[in-house]
């Protein structure tokens, strides 16, 4: 298990960049199917405001991030300030942070995660909740607990990842999903190989299956391994997205979105910006989407492989700094490699 050092401090940083450049680039595109893209846009390679009208990020300026990333930054806060992962901190926080949305929280919260919210607001203590979301809202926000667990037994990341979920997407598929997003990050962090970083997904999507409420639902590992062979089938950029779009999903489902930030990693050998654009054309839940292949693909390639003025763009819109957050995050992850 390695300690900390500059490659993956690097990486780190680059799976935070990843998760806001991917969400903010994918936000404009959101709800609109690749040939509504192309009609509309032709090909979307760089932040673009949302467009006027559009159904849930109506208003949001190009760079601006959304849910993903917000929800992403609640969850590493609380293991930043708690010291690991656990449902009360999380639920504290994303409660806390809620309370600042005003009338946006209808639009801009996920089905799974407003109920949790409510029952809070009425006095439920966070103990006495399961939600059994089975949306992608879990594996969204996973990154902080994939860089917590950088290169350790995949075992060790599904135990937290399910500590991150139950609150809110307490289903088999759910968690099968995060435990792949958080798998691969774990091993990109550490790894040099692309294909090393979807095996670590598929396996971690096979151990997060066990936990939850069963859900009945297509087992998202192997939706992983039907995104893989049809990218391998496709010839080019547009066959990929289509493809994946048709065939394996861009929904909000888990078992739809994330199969397809892996394909989309496979496709363009974990290049960061090649991945964020592919997730960002590919419509449906491409904001989502976008950010979950960003964070995975950041994380194996690093935050050098951004464009700087990209990286500066969205933390100067958002207010954010990736290098002091992931910094945090492997102090935490420092304090308990000396514990092990």
């Amino acid at each position: 298990m390695a300690a900390t050092n500059d490659s993956i401090l690097s990486k780190s940083i680059g799976c935070l960049a990843g998760v806001a450049i991917g969400d903010a680039m994918g936000m404009p595109t959101f709800g609109l199917s690749p040939d509504q893209i192309r009609e509309k846009f032709g090909k979307v390679t760089n932040f673009m405001d949302a467009p006027t009208g559009h159904i849930i990020h109506d208003g949001l300026k190009a760079g601006q991030v959304t849910d993903d990333t917000q929800i992403t930054l609640v969850l590493a806060d609380a293991i930043i300030k708690d010291g690991f992962v656990s449902k009360e901190g999380f639920a504290q926080r994303l409660f806390e942070w809620s309370k600042g949305l005003g009338s946006s929280a209808d639009k801009l919260i996920g089905p799974s995660t407003k109920r949790v919210i409510e029952k809070m607001a009425k006095g439920i203590k966070p103990e006495d909740i399961n939600e059994a979301g089975a949306t992608n809202g879990a594996s969204m926000r996973v990154s902080p607990v994939g860089i917590l667990n950088a290169g350790f037994d995949l075992e060790k990341v599904v135990e937290d990842v399910v500590k991150s979920c139950v609150l809110t997407h307490n289903t088999s598929v759910a968690i099968s999903a995060a435990s792949s997003v958080a798998c691969a990050i774990s091993k990109a962090i550490v790894g040099k190989c692309g294909v090393d970083v979807i095996e670590a997904g598929i396996h971690g999507a096979k151990l997060g299956a066990k936990f939850g409420i069963f859900y009945p639902a297509a087992p998202v590992d192997k939706r992983i391994e039907l995104a893989v062979k049809i990218v391998l089938e496709s010839k080019n950029f547009d066959e990929i997205i289509d493809s994946l779009y048709n065939y394996v999903g861009a929904g909000i489902e888990s078992n739809e979105a994330i199969p397809t930030a892996f394909g989309i990693f496979f496709a363009t050998n974990g290049e960061p910006m090649d991945a964020i654009t592919m997730a960002t054309n590919i419509g449906g839940d491409s904001d989502t989407i976008a950010s979950i292949v960003g964070g995975i693909a950041g994380a194996f390639k690093g935050i050098e492989a951004f464009p700087k003025d990209i990286v500066k763009k969205v933390e100067q819109v958002n207010g954010l700094n990736f290098e002091i957050l992931a910094k945090k995050l492997l102090e935490v992850r420092e304090r308990r490699l000396m514990r092990l």
